[in-house]
């Protein structure tokens, strides 16, 4: 066994070269179809992430502890049983 190992050029003169990732894509415009997805993705992407921090940092009362009025709407809490607007609770 040859104790040569053979080495491959991940850019060749004849192939197109996917600029996002750097690898030989094998589409027509160049660009590898998943890459192309996350670059018009991108903006939106952050745009979620910037969002998902805002929400994290802003303290929630929890949910448990509250419950709404079906008649009115109003929020009580859990161990009320009857709500201003005269609804019973059972």
């Amino acid at each position: 066994m040859s104790g040569n190992k053979s080495t491959t050029s991940t850019t060749q003169a004849n192939g197109n070269v996917c600029p996002i990732c750097g690898k030989r894509a094998y589409s027509k415009g160049g660009i590898h179809p998943q890459c192309a997805v996350l670059q018009a993705d991108a903006a939106r992407t952050e745009e979620l992430k910037a969002q998902r921090k805002l929400d994290a940092e802003t303290p929630k009362e929890s949910s448990w502890s509250k419950k709404k009025c079906p008649k009115c709407s109003n929020e009580l809490h859990v161990r009320k049983k009857v709500c201003d607007c005269g609804h019973a609770f059972f």
